[in-house]
């Protein structure tokens, strides 16, 4: 990546003074530019590189995505093709959207963990388990999968609703409770001990924003406070 990022247009602009040109992780790569003449440039260079020490581009795992780009968009050719543009694609795990909006992966999160939830229906409904195991169940298992990469989530009105929603229906199922026993929601979380999933969402923005200040300033994650979402 040395060898192929060297020259100053292979970037986009952070803080002024700063440049970001690739995301890195093992092999999973994400070239960055700002204007989008460059881009088939960046990936002809490494290609190159990359074959040098025995590595292919594969096109069909390649994606490209501009922010406000053209109608037409360039098209950027790789192993004999042309790379698919996309609105949104799957980057280690989250759902970039080419909006910069969040609600895609936020659907996609508790969708991935509602597919789980009904397959321990026989967990939920049994009296041989304690409410703290199923409990303790749902939190490791459920929780963990809808909540996954929610210290990058925006906070609003329409997404605290979303995972509310989702908590809730997945408590009164565990109590067995329906909607004709007329229970309220504060009395689902007093029941199970469980706080709302938008609260344990709001703590865990918290709480990584507490270690991004307490960074170096030199960092570029720390630089990042200052043009992240003012909800924060």
């Amino acid at each position: 990546m040395r060898r192929t990022m060297y020259k100053p247009e292979y970037s986009i602009v952070w803080q002024k003074q700063n440049c970001l040109m690739d995301l890195d992780f093992t092999d999973d790569i994400a070239i960055l530019a700002q204007e989008e003449n460059v881009y088939q440039e960046m990936t002809t260079k490494l290609k190159e590189q990359s074959a040098q020490v025995g590595l292919n581009i594969s096109r069909e795992k390649t994606k490209a995505m501009g922010i406000t780009q053209r109608s037409s968009p360039q098209p950027i050719a790789v192993a004999q093709g042309n790379i698919e543009y996309v609105e949104r694609f799957t980057y280690l795990g989250s759902v970039i959207s080419s909006d910069g909006d969040v609600e895609a992966d936020i659907n996609t999160r508790l969708a991935k963990a509602a597919a789980v939830f009904p397959r321990l229906d026989n967990v939920w409904r049994s009296s041989k388990h304690s409410l703290k195991v199923k409990l303790d169940l749902y939190t490791f298992l459920i929780v963990s999968t809808a909540i996954y990469a929610s210290e990058t989530w925006k906070s609003t009105a329409r997404v605290c609703q979303q995972l509310n929603v989702f908590h809730q229906r997945n408590l009164r199922k565990i109590l067995g409770i329906t909607w004709k026993d007329n229970v309220t929601n504060m009395e689902v979380l007093s029941r199970t001990g469980q706080r709302r999933l938008q609260d344990i969402v709001a703590e865990r923005r918290l709480r990584m924003a507490g270690h991004i200040i307490k960074m170096p300033v030199t960092w570029t994650t720390s630089q990042s406070r200052h043009v992240m979402d003012p909800s924060w």
